[in-house]
């Protein structure tokens, strides 16, 4: 397997309770030196990713073969005038092609890492940049972009719509996503042609072992639950999970409990304080722990281009339970036999019912699960991936 230099490019890295793009990045980094590629990270030394803030000393220092370069972000004017921009687009209006790129300028961007990039072009076969959305990956893939791949992390949401964005992908040199559902919605946005895309996500693998009775008596848990893990937002439909919960528990009388882990705030209705609990960010391990204990991993998102979460819950021995209009997730237990869907809260209701009344039901899911993740997402599946990849464009 020929060996290369590779950059990846991303606003923050090596953040304790980053989201799913920051997650791949590292992983994905970490695996590809380890099979003998020189990999460098070049991102922001930015830790908040609402502020982006300077947090971390800018310069260079290396973390699990990795050397990782740290530039400071460019002052933000995030304004009257960005937020109005934001609004209309998250809105879906119709934003001019000066407002996309007054919006997009008042993103995340440092010039320090442009700089970077430029100067070291050509000591790297690629510059990988993840995810779309920021201005890192805008600004930056357009100063090399004949050596420029993206990782998207795609959604289908009004952003992914904007102009800026299809000429970004059209003049990157290639682009590798996490799933096929997010190839096809690239595809069907931008127009990109099949030769410019590849598949290949991030790998996972079981723990040595999981201890859900660790899980139960840490947070004193007896009865069945199910579970959500990630960040608790609007944009993951986490307070309609909780909506959907109340309303089952008050048609139901059963012991069910709701545990929310992660990060952000979630609101819990007063009537729900011993049914729905916040357990906020817990340890890597006891989380898999809980996986492993739950009835269901409840993913309610409709904007995955992976689901970690739900991968790891496979591994651990728990089904998914998620949006039947959400293409990465369906596509995922469709094809894995591995959860159940539902598109509204009746069809949530009759989900957890089938779960809890049929026997063997929650293990014959979780059993499908694992033998899809075993299959396609493995880490020896995922490399093979990316060295497929970088030989079909020519790196």
């Amino acid at each position: 397997m020929r060996t290369r230099k590779i950059a990846f490019v991303v606003p923050r890295y090596g953040v304790e309770s980053a989201g799913g793009a920051e997650v791949l990045a590292k992983s994905v980094a970490e695996r590809l030196a380890a099979a003998g590629n020189t990999v460098s990270v070049l991102t922001t030394c930015a830790r908040d990713h609402f502020t982006w803030a300077n947090h971390y000393r800018p310069g260079r220092e290396m973390l699990n073969g990795v050397e990782v370069c740290r530039f400071p972000t460019d002052p933000r004017d995030a304004g009257g005038e960005f937020c109005a921009l934001q609004e209309r687009i998250a809105r879906g209006m119709p934003v001019s092609r000066d407002g996309e790129e007054t919006w997009i300028r008042g993103s995340v961007h440092s010039r320090p890492l442009y700089d970077s990039i430029a100067a070291r072009r050509d000591a790297f076969d690629c510059f990988i940049f993840i995810p779309y959305l920021f201005g890192t990956t805008w600004a930056g893939s357009a100063v090399a972009p004949e050596k420029s791949l993206i990782i998207p992390c795609l959604h289908d949401e009004p952003y992914a719509r904007l102009d800026i964005f299809r000429e970004m992908f059209t003049r990157a040199h290639g682009m590798i996503f996490n799933s096929e559902p997010e190839r096809a919605l690239a595809m069907s946005l931008f127009g990109v042609s099949p030769g410019k895309t590849a598949v290949a996500g991030m790998g996972f693998a079981a723990l040595d072992g999981y201890r859900p009775e660790r899980f139960r008596k840490k947070f004193g848990i007896k009865g069945p639950f199910i579970m959500y893990a990630g960040r608790r937002e609007q944009g993951k439909n986490t307070p309609l999970l909780v909506e959907y919960f109340r309303a089952f528990k008050n048609q139901h009388r059963s012991e069910l409990k709701l545990l929310l882990l992660g990060t952000g705030e979630v609101m819990i209705p007063p009537e729900l304080s011993r049914d729905a609990l916040d357990l906020g960010y817990v340890r890597e391990e006891l989380k898999h722990d809980g996986y492993a204990a739950s009835l269901a991993l409840c993913q309610p998102s409709t904007n995955e281009s992976l689901s970690i979460v739900l991968m790891e819950a496979w591994l651990a021995g728990a089904p998914g339970l998620v949006r039947a209009d959400c293409a990465v997730t369906s596509f995922h237990c469709m094809h894995a036999n591995g959860g159940l869907l539902f598109r509204d809260y009746c069809e949530f209701a009759e989900c957890i019912l089938y779960l809890m009344e049929t026997r063997g039901l929650r293990e014959r899911l979780a059993a499908g699960g694992r033998r899809y993740v075993e299959t396609e997402y493995s880490w020896g599946a995922v490399m093979k991936h990316y060295e497929e990849a970088f030989d079909r464009f020519g790196l």
